[in-house]
């Protein structure tokens, strides 16, 4: 079964954050606000984790170029794994789809995570809801305020260098996982993940990957990085040689390669 080969088989895992918007008709549509692709490789015994940015000028199929977080406006889940997986040049095994009030009450389970914010972030978006407003220095940030912080993107680089803040938090985020998980919490996450997630993962499959990240180093067995590239106007257009170097090492061949995803598509 597919959570045993967990243990010793590459596995790949597709990770949005969701923001819905209102599009020209009026209609509510969800647009990927953040895309992390996880790939777990045992013979290393580390995961990457890759940020992909929004702003991402990549080729969607029967639409043309686009940014990538438009791949799911146009086609849901199966365009945006189609998307990824393209890019890429790696298969997506699992999904996992996250809303901001999922990521809210992660947060506040672990009690909070200790983060250093870099700047003062003042900013304030009527039409979606968001008011931010955090003062710099050393601090441990509730639910909302952490929120705040992978939010904000009033920087020269934008969207860049927010996924860099979220590349960080994540990391701490983990740190507070590991050390904090009581089995209390661990049921809790549980109740979390059923009540708010988006996800094709099974039971079994996520007991195996909280086995294998209890026995993880966040801080050596966790590689965070960007899909490398420079900004073409309101576009960031990839550097495929980068690109395909930096992947080169959670390059899959063969069998394992093939390995495809099972069950329904999350809606």
């Amino acid at each position: 079964q597919t959570a045993g080969r967990i243990l010793e088989k590459p596995f790949n895992i597709l990770v949005l954050g969701f923001d819905a918007r209102t599009v020209e008709n009026g209609v509510e549509a969800s647009r990927t606000d953040t895309i992390f692709f996880i790939a777990w490789r045992p013979q290393l015994k580390k995961a990457g984790i890759f940020s992909v940015p929004r702003d991402s000028l990549v080729e969607l199929a029967s639409f043309g170029r686009q940014r990538i977080n438009m791949a799911y406006v146009y086609g849901g889940y199966e365009l945006t794994r189609e998307t990824v997986e393209n890019l890429l040049d790696l298969p997506v095994h699992r999904f996992v789809g996250v809303d901001f009030a999922a990521f809210k009450e992660l947060v506040d389970l672990v009690g909070g995570v200790e983060i250093e914010v870099d700047k003062r972030m003042l900013y304030t978006d009527k039409s979606a809801g968001l008011h931010i407003d955090l003062q710099p220095g050393r601090q441990r940030l509730d639910g909302e305020k952490a929120l705040n912080y992978v939010r904000y993107r009033r920087d020269p680089l934008g969207d860049i260098t927010r996924v860099r803040r979220q590349q960080l938090f994540l990391s701490a985020l983990a740190g507070e996982l590991k050390k904090g998980m009581t089995p209390e919490r661990l049921f809790t996450l549980i109740r979390i993940a059923r009540k708010y997630l988006q996800t094709d993962l099974s039971a079994g499959e996520i007991l195996v990957l909280y086995y294998l990240f209890t026995r993880l180093d966040p801080g050596k067995d966790l590689t965070f990085a960007t899909l490398p590239g420079e900004f073409y106007g309101a576009y960031w257009r990839l550097n495929e040689r980068e690109l395909k170097r930096m992947l080169e090492p959670y390059a899959m061949s063969g069998p394992e390669g093939e390995l495809k995803r099972k069950g329904a598509a999350p809606k």
